[in-house]
């Protein structure tokens, strides 16, 4: 049985090359091998492109292109808000269906500088997904300082995994992977 789980405290890639996977992609289950990993160690993303985003005020829906993957891949992801004073405000997969959503709340991901008061956020463990190829997500921020900001950046690492696809769901020992927000499984 692989010793490897979701949202580890160690950041390590998920499965290693030989190993399958079932991933819960939007409308269908994935089954696949993988056959090859690559590590990321950064893609930088500014929110805002240059445009200004006043306190209290919460940016546009930015569709995230930069961290879409090829059709045989996937990819797992975990992120840090790098500007003081931003907060990730939403998070879509697909753009309909958020991520860390409750009944009555949509909770949000602080800033670095604050990620020392919670270890699983500290060690960035809250904030890891899996994005199946170019799957759509959203994500918006908030300024939450007292001045008005004109950059937000948002840095992402994590590991490339090529897959191929199999016939019929794979014997196993598997690893299930949610490639979207749990909602969306609803919808589909």
């Amino acid at each position: 049985m692989v010793d490897r789980k979701l949202f580890n405290w160690y950041f390590e890639p998920i499965v290693q090359p030989g190993e399958r996977v079932v991933l819960k992609a939007y409308k269908k289950d994935i089954y696949a091998e993988v056959t090859w990993i690559e590590p990321v160690p950064l893609i930088e993303v500014d929110m805002l492109n240059g445009t200004t985003l006043n306190p209290g005020t919460t940016s546009e829906e930015r569709e995230m292109k930069e961290i879409y993957v090829n059709d045989n891949e996937f990819a797992q992801w975990r992120f840090i808000i790098e500007t003081d004073n931003v907060i990730l405000a939403a998070h879509k997969s697909p753009k309909a269906a958020y991520y860390y959503a409750t009944r009555n709340a949509y909770p949000i991901v602080p800033p670095a500088g604050t990620y020392g008061v919670i270890e699983p956020i500290k060690r960035m463990q809250l904030t890891e997904f899996y994005q199946y190829k170019d799957t759509s997500r959203f994500m918006a921020i908030t300024n939450i300082g007292t001045s008005a900001i004109t950059s937000a950046k948002i840095a992402f690492f994590g590991y490339i995994f090529q897959i191929e696809e199999l016939k019929g769901s794979p014997t196993k020992p598997y690893t299930v992977i949610p490639c979207i927000a749990r909602v969306a499984r609803k919808e589909a």
